[in-house]
């Protein structure tokens, strides 16, 4: 072993130690960056040889540089990020839900209701009244009234949802299309033997992003590329190609459809029937993600309080108009329906349009008035009042007016509560996940700075190794001269 040994040795030294300076120096560029995982340099020392009948090292060499990552725990954070995404969108609309029926519960719907068979008790006490008639006039418009703003309450939320699709499926896209990119990046960079470690980090933020948005399962190849497919089956990326996800409004009243064009790079346009399929199969729930949620909020949630409005709304209608058509009025007609008998809808209830104070039913025929002509007659008002304390066949099973509406308003609050909790549980899953890929992934400040101060050393010494061999060198030409 010469002197050009050891300048071959410090070299190597050197050479590493400034690698091992620069991947430091990057870690401690991007601690701040999204998705980055820190880098570290895996040394080795370089091959033994024999001198003078001894083992000795040549040096060092850096074998890789390794980025710190864990496979399974970004597995488990892609469906983590699809099943809390899924709960907060549900739990937003719950909410919204919830505080729009605890508005109605004091001087809303229940109220309303209430109110209105108490306009018939009044009614009843003086039949022939011109205000008890005319009060109930205006308590049975109040009341539909409050129908018509519960149900409008609950189509806004439903109809806020939908528009949300139209936003969602463009992230997805845009996700979509920012991953295949990088797979393209990816590819470039094997091709010439880079490192692609930061691309990778790209790739598996995207893919987190993506999961947020709608359920995926994906895969990585062995050239580091990934692809992606839908809850539903649909491919949405595989390697440098990837779809759109778009929405196509259709029906009445005009609702999104969620669709997906064939794969390419750009995706073939828009042509239902031909590049086109429903992207995803089954209801919200198998989607999964904010996407999922929304629409299980615009297909599911929204329309199951809307049903129970519309049977409470269905029962005053059919129960009011049987009994009043029965009873004869002030001018002595009978058959008169108080509701539009048409409206049988939270939506669509409505006061007859031949309705007057007049025209009010409240007698029938007795022993002592078989021609109900006297102003006196109160038995169909009484009956119309009993009305609220009536048990009725409800799918539920048989409550009163008030009783349903309670156990509806209830409804909803165990159903947002039971979400919330869903919620909170899986962000606090989600944070645990994420906490354990910072103490993997993420980069420390303070470890980073001993890294500095420790190959810096290193690269000293090895510069310091060059500066004996040169002296070394001096020495031996010294003698020559």
């Amino acid at each position: 072993m010469g002197l050009n040994t050891i300048f071959d040795i410090a070299s190597s030294g050197i050479t590493a130690q400034r690698l091992a300076l620069e991947v430091t120096g990057e870690n401690i560029a991007n601690v701040n960056t999204e998705g980055y995982s820190r880098q570290r340099v895996i040394m080795e020392n370089k091959p033994v040889t024999t001198a003078n009948g001894f083992p000795l090292g040549t040096g060092v060499e850096v074998a890789s540089v390794q980025r710190s990552y864990d496979s399974m725990l970004q597995l488990q954070l892609v469906n983590a990020n699809s099943g809390y995404q899924e709960s907060l969108a549900q739990q937003s609309s719950l909410e919204q839900i919830e505080a729009s029926f605890n508005s109605l519960t004091s001087d809303g719907l229940g109220t309303a209701v209430t109110n209105f068979f108490g306009a018939f008790q009044d009614l009843s006490v003086n039949p022939s009244g011109a205000a008890e008639r005319q009060a109930v006039l205006t308590r049975g418009q109040i009341m539909v009234d409050s129908f018509h703003q519960a149900d409008s309450s609950l189509t806004s939320i439903a109809s806020t949802a939908d528009q949300n699709l139209v936003g969602i499926t463009a992230e997805v896209t845009d996700n979509a299309r920012n991953l295949a990119l990088v797979n393209q990046q990816i590819l470039a960079t094997n091709a010439v033997g880079g490192n692609a470690n930061e691309l990778f980090d790209q790739r598996d933020l995207l893919l987190r992003k993506l999961s947020e948005q709608t359920g995926i399962s994906t895969s990585v190849g062995n050239d580091g590329t990934a692809s992606v497919t839908l809850a539903g089956g649909a491919q949405l990326v595989a390697g440098t190609k990837y779809a759109t996800l778009y929405t196509n409004a259709t029906g009445t009243p005009a609702a999104n459809d969620i669709m997906i064009s064939g794969l390419g790079n750009p995706p073939p346009a828009n042509a239902p029937g031909t590049d086109t399929v429903v992207a995803t199969v089954g209801d919200g729930a198998a989607i999964g993600g904010k996407l999922g949620g929304t629409m299980q909020v615009r297909d599911s949630i929204v329309p199951k309080y809307r049903s129970m409005l519309d049977e409470m709304a269905n029962q005053v209608v059919t129960q009011v108009n049987t009994l009043h058509a029965a009873g004869y009025a002030l001018d002595g007609t009978t058959g008169n329906d108080f509701f539009d008998a048409s409206g049988v809808t939270a939506k669509g209830i409505a006061l007859d349009s031949g309705i007057s104070a007049v025209k009010i039913a409240a007698a029938l025929p007795t022993a002592s008035d078989p021609v109900p002509t006297s102003s006196g007659n109160n038995v169909n008002a009484l009956k119309l009042a009993n009305l609220s304390s009536t048990s009725l066949a409800f799918s539920t099973g048989n409550a009163t007016f008030g009783n349903f509406y309670n156990s509806m308003v209830s409804q909803v609050g165990v159903d947002t509560e039971g979400v919330q909790n869903v919620t909170t549980q899986n962000a606090a899953f989600l944070k645990q996940l994420n906490a354990l890929r910072a103490s993997n992934s993420e980069v420390s400040l303070d470890e980073e700075l001993l890294n500095l101060t420790k190959y810096q050393r290193a690269f000293q010494g090895a510069a310091k190794v060059v500066n004996a061999g040169s002296d070394m060198l001096d020495t031996i030409l010294g003698m020559v001269r």
